[in-house]
């Protein structure tokens, strides 16, 4: 299966991370172990999706979309992800899941 990543997932996995960086109210060291922690729960999600694309939960407000949640404890994310081709998939936006989701990932 090969894993396309558009820009725009790419950024805003970029930022998100870097939020998690900056999570200092334990020390920096605390914070960076928690971006690297996050960091991984996404690999670890992606995998899933690479091995079972069509597990993944049908978003209603954009055709052939689906959306997986990240591993626990970083659970409020959610990865948008399409099948461009039978072989393929593409990776589209990630995002906290307390915003309005009723918007179309880039």
């Amino acid at each position: 299966m090969t894993i396309q990543y558009r820009e725009g997932f790419a950024a805003a996995l970029d930022e998100a991370v870097l939020w998690y960086t900056k999570q200092l109210e334990y020390g920096p060291e605390v914070a960076e172990a928690l971006a690297e922690k996050f960091a991984g729960a996404v690999d670890s999600t992606v995998a899933r999706i690479a091995a079972q694309p069509d597990a993944g939960a049908v978003w209603r407000y954009r055709r052939g979309y689906r959306f997986r949640v990240v591993e626990k404890p970083f659970h409020r994310w959610l990865l948008f992800y399409r099948r461009p081709a039978e072989d393929c998939v593409e990776l589209v936006d990630i995002v906290r899941g307390e915003r309005d989701l009723t918007r179309k990932p880039a």
